[in-house]
């Protein structure tokens, strides 16, 4: 044994520790727990749209909700007819109850929100005021639009690099919430059946969002593209052989990405009009209709509350929403 002993001495003295990071599933939302795990947001719309966020016992009881068929389903009423003095259309605002820095965040969904008037969102935000403590808007765009827009927003200067990086086309490299109309740094998705009616008739598809202390990645994955190590339920996610991000926002403010985004809610919600829906409602490709000697935020409004049969595709159908964060390992080599 001795021999032995000194051998194996000898060998450790000349190892040296080797630190690897791998992901490790944290949290899964599915139809058996997400109405437990997320909170109904029930106050008045933080963007000013007509819309009426209900509370969990009055969206289950009216059909707004649902997780009978396995299936997450968030939708609107899509029932009665309203006037613009009225409160707003109801719908729904879901905010996890867990918070989060850092992580791969993947949702499986089958249908997202259509429709003139509409305004979905999957995001995450700081629980602090706006911006503060940072917000990665993943999905998100309004009316009868076709493609994603991802954007960040941030409190304080925060530039990102104009990279070719990316698949998606940058609409702006500006992250300050207070500069441009708010619109933050973000990007244009330019994959097939990425957003919209293309996106529910090509059967959905997954989003990824890897957020790191100095990148963050967003990608767009249809059915017949989705990752093997995303495929498989129980497999350990792999970025590396994602591809090309849809949007990447690095450089030179993501250096100090770690102290503007922290401690995220994960948010879904679908409100009408407001700041940026009834802004644009049929306006640019939009063929939203449009009231002649109206403005478009009138007309949005109008249209939202007096057709209820428009809104019978404004819903979320989700398969998961999987979490994960990084988990550091003690090599030797």
């Amino acid at each position: 044994m001795r021999p032995f002993t000194a051998v194996f001495a000898l060998w450790c003295l000349y190892l040296r520790p080797v630190h690897s990071e791998q992901y490790q599933l944290l949290q899964t939302y599915n139809a058996s727990n997400f109405f437990e795990e997320f909170r109904f947001f029930s106050s008045a719309d933080p963007t000013g749209g007509f819309v009426e966020y209900v509370p969990f016992e009055t969206a289950l009881t009216t059909g707004i909700v649902t997780n009978e068929t396995g299936l997450v389903y968030l939708g609107v009423d899509s029932t009665n007819v309203y006037t613009p003095n009225d409160q707003g259309r109801p719908s729904v605002r879901l905010e996890s109850k867990m918070t989060f820095t850092e992580g791969l965040f993947v949702i499986d969904l089958t249908h997202m929100p259509v429709g003139c008037g509409t305004w979905p969102a999957f995001w995450t935000a700081g629980l602090g005021d706006w911006g503060k403590d940072g917000e990665i808007d993943i999905i998100e765009n309004v009316n009868d639009a076709r493609s994603n827009n991802a954007a960040l927003h941030t409190a304080g200067d925060c530039a990102v690099l104009n990279s070719s990086s990316q698949t998606g086309l940058w609409k702006s490299t500006d992250c300050n919430t207070g500069h441009d109309g708010n619109q933050g740094c973000g990007t244009t998705f330019t994959e097939p059946y990425n957003y919209g009616a293309e996106f529910n008739a090509n059967g959905g598809g997954l989003y990824a969002m890897e957020w790191r202390n100095d990148t963050i990645d967003i990608w767009f994955f249809s059915r017949d593209n989705v990752p093997d190590t995303l495929r498989d339920s129980t497999a350990i996610p792999n970025t590396k052989s994602f591809g090309t991000p849809s949007a990447s926002f690095a450089g030179p403010c993501s250096s100090s990405f770690g102290e503007k985004f922290f401690n995220h809610t994960i948010i879904l919600d679908t409100t009408f009009c407001g700041g940026w829906a009834g802004r644009t409602f049929g306006g640019g490709t939009s063929e939203c209709p449009v009231s002649k000697g109206s403005t478009p935020l009138a007309s949005c409004v109008d249209y939202v509350a007096r057709n209820p049969k428009a809104f019978t595709d404004a819903w979320w159908g989700i398969k998961s929403l999987r979490v994960w964060e990084k988990k550091l390992h003690h090599l030797f080599q």
